[in-house]
């Protein structure tokens, strides 16, 4: 079942369609709207719907008490978040991955981003999907989230599995593209798989034993 929604804020919501399932908001300058909170009240957001935010710029967001996805972007976009915004343990947020463009500097956007300009709390489900065909490689990274003020990461992630030894890494690192030296950016990393990584450094011990001898 599919129900969309247009919005000039992810706080204010305007229902287009009865059926649960799927909401879509957008910042199309609809006017018709009421609050996330009177749609989580009256029942409309309901436990285990999607909310799909296209490309633009909103108020920031809480996922209160229900368990939602978010999906972020025009499958890929940017969505830019003023204030501050918090993803809670029982939600998740799921990026869509098919290139290494940022988009931010001009070209495609290639991967989903949230920037935001305030502090961003991730308690919840970091979901990655690739698209298109992509297959990242060996020290690709994807700054997925940016903040403007803090950035705290303590949920847990649902990643695809990548060949070749291959594994992900995230991680809150300091600096942002968008705000410099005082922002903090959460980056998905291509890195070796700790299996891998042994086995790369048990042969370099082996090597320099042998030598010596």
């Amino acid at each position: 079942m599919i129900r969309s929604i247009s919005a000039i804020s992810i706080s204010l919501l305007a229902c287009t369609a009865a059926n649960a399932g799927i909401w879509t908001v957008s910042n199309n300058g609809q006017n018709d709207f009421f609050t996330v909170a009177d749609a989580m009240g009256d029942g409309r957001v309901q436990n285990g719907d999607t909310i799909k935010i296209l490309s633009g710029t909103y108020a920031g967001f809480d996922t209160g008490d229900l368990a939602i996805t978010i999906e972020p972007g025009n499958s890929p976009g940017i969505v830019n978040l003023l204030g501050n915004s918090r993803v809670r343990s029982n939600s998740g947020v799921n990026f869509e991955i098919s290139g290494l463009n940022s988009g931010l500097n001009g070209g495609a956007v290639e991967f989903d981003q949230m920037i935001v300009t305030g502090n961003m709390s991730f308690e919840g489900t970091l979901g990655i999907r690739l698209t298109g065909g992509f297959t990242p490689s060996f020290g690709d990274s994807f700054a997925l989230i940016q903040t403007g003020g803090t950035l705290a990461f303590t949920g847990q992630t649902n990643l695809p599995t990548l060949a070749g030894g291959l594994s992900w890494n995230i991680a809150v690192v300091s600096g942002s593209s968008q705000f410099g030296g005082a922002g903090y950016s959460l980056v998905a990393s291509v890195v070796p798989a700790p299996s891998a990584a042994a086995l790369v450094g048990l042969a370099g011990l082996i090597t320099v034993r042998r030598r010596r001898n």
